[in-house]
């Protein structure tokens, strides 16, 4: 601001409207600007998180889905008919069992049961691995016992959340 002075009059305060004009527009623009820039950078961390619970949610599913199978296998091998337990014995095992793709090499011998929300129903595989002597296992009595492995796959929403399992089921004779 310049001072005005006349004679006789007072000071008077002018304001530079000249000098003022583009200032406050360009503060304006910065501070609108850098608002923009922190809720674009809120927006992309509120996707990556909705993202990652996405994939938790579709892994939780699929590891639901092949523990159902696994289960559904045990009771297969347990409760089952006999014809169950032969029909392992012709099975060979999966010895890289993450790289089952739960259609073939070897095929699925059942499935399990679950909701809706997977992409494909899970599916079980029995195969026969050994006689364990009752001595081995602390038990005595000179009884054989029959080991077997099971193996179930099971996939979430999406075809690319996978979850294999495998577990070991012995048998007491019967």
């Amino acid at each position: 601001m310049k001072i005005n002075q006349e004679p006789g009059r007072l000071t008077q305060f002018a304001p530079l409207s000249q000098q003022q004009q583009g200032a406050t527009l360009i503060v304006a623009l910065v501070m609108l600007l850098l608002i923009s820039l922190l809720a674009v950078g809120g927006m992309q961390g509120s996707i990556l998180q909705e993202r990652m619970a996405s994939n938790a949610h579709d892994g939780a599913i699929s590891f639901q889905a092949s523990e159902a199978a696994l289960r559904q296998a045990e009771a297969d091998l347990i409760l089952g008919p006999l014809a169950v337990r032969l029909n392992a014995f012709a099975e060979a095992r999966i010895l890289t069992p993450w790289t089952w793709d739960g259609a073939n090499n070897p095929t699925p011998i059942g499935t399990g049961t679950v909701g809706g929300n997977v992409s494909a129903e899970p599916v079980y595989h029995l195969a026969y691995l050994a006689d364990v002597p009752s001595n081995s296992i602390g038990t005595g009595g000179g009884q054989i016992f029959e080991r077997y492995e099971v193996t179930s796959r099971g996939q979430g929403g999406s075809p690319n959340a996978v979850n294999v399992l495998q577990s070991t089921v012995l048998l007491s004779p019967q």
